[in-house]
């Protein structure tokens, strides 16, 4: 009885510690999985949170931000600047600039390069075309002269062009088939050279018309022809105190021209002022005519003959003046 109650207890327990003893395995099982599983999912998470974090932030936030960045700013933003800036600023600015010039633009827009854009505006800014005024083109057609040897007077002298005064035979002024311009004194003699060799081959003759040397300031005169005589007898030079007429002047000049040639370069009414190509053979003798003729080239001016043979052989000049 005894052994048969303790066989029966010792079955009893057993039955009641099998399921507590598979349960305790399975904890130990579960923990085992659970715990390994629960950190390789936190370190996955935890990786894949800080890596995709950092990826996002770093790799992503920081490095897009600073390579896309830094080429949007340092290659959109910075490169376009200069290049596309520059050309806008030096190549379109400047052609605005440039296309007031005239066809000069046209050049250097089809170079297509900024710097020679720049070079042709900054020429065509120190040599600008010239207009005329709505006088200067009426006095063109009036007189018959082209109008584009008006504009080249223009360009060279920078002055307002006016209509040439001449005289007549009582001396009074009367207005005269050619243009006039006022030079300072001192870029005389510098423009009137210019202004001849552009002139020339036009068949135009400038020469001096007026000086004025107390306010420092002369005209240039233009006449339309080859007849350098055209202007003694436009300015209608004589030597009338002396009685001596346009006509003996214009005489004496073609005289001479015959063995020394020369250019008349300036004329007014009882002036005339020559340049010689080729000096007279006997200067004391050709002086001393000139002394006969007008004792004021001598008197009132080198004070003898030989010195005015001196100032001819020095400047090739010989100025005639009766008043």
């Amino acid at each position: 009885m005894n052994m048969m109650l303790r066989q029966c207890l010792y079955l009893a327990a057993s039955v009641l510690c099998v399921p507590l003893l598979m349960g305790a395995n399975n904890g130990i099982k579960e923990s085992a999985t659970t715990g390994p599983t629960k950190s390789a999912a936190s370190t996955v998470t935890n990786s894949s949170t800080s890596g995709n974090v950092n990826r996002m932030t770093g790799s992503v936030a920081t490095s897009p931000s600073s390579s896309m960045a830094s080429r949007a700013t340092g290659s959109m933003a910075t490169r376009p600047t200069p290049s596309v800036a520059s050309r806008t600023t030096g190549s379109l600015a400047s052609g605005v600039t440039s296309s007031m010039t005239g066809s000069r633009i046209k050049k250097g827009l089809a170079t297509g390069a900024t710097g020679s854009i720049a070079s042709l505006v900054t020429s065509s800014v120190t040599s600008t075309w010239a207009v005329l005024s709505p006088y200067a083109e009426e006095l063109a057609k009036t007189i018959g002269f082209d109008r584009q040897v008006l504009i080249l007077v223009k360009e060279i002298t920078h002055e307002r062009i006016g209509r040439l005064v001449g005289f007549d035979a009582d001396g009074y002024q009367i207005i005269a088939p050619g243009i006039v311009v006022s030079v300072p004194e001192e870029k005389t003699d510098s423009i009137l050279a210019l202004l001849r060799r552009k002139l020339q081959p036009h068949h135009y003759m400038a020469f001096v018309a007026e000086m004025n040397a107390g306010i420092k300031t002369e005209k240039i005169g233009v006449l339309k022809g080859k007849d350098q005589y055209d202007i003694l007898r436009v300015m209608h030079t004589n030597g009338n105190e002396y009685d001596i007429s346009n006509q003996d002047v214009i005489d004496w000049l073609k005289d001479w021209e015959t063995s020394a040639p020369f250019d008349i370069v300036g004329a007014d009414n009882d002036w005339v002022e020559i340049e010689f190509k080729i000096l007279p053979a006997d200067l004391k003798a050709f002086a001393q005519e000139v002394y006969d003729i007008c004792p004021d080239a001598v008197d009132q001016g080198p004070g003898s003959v030989d010195g005015l043979v001196k100032e001819i052989r020095k400047t090739k000049h010989l100025f005639l003046w009766w008043d």
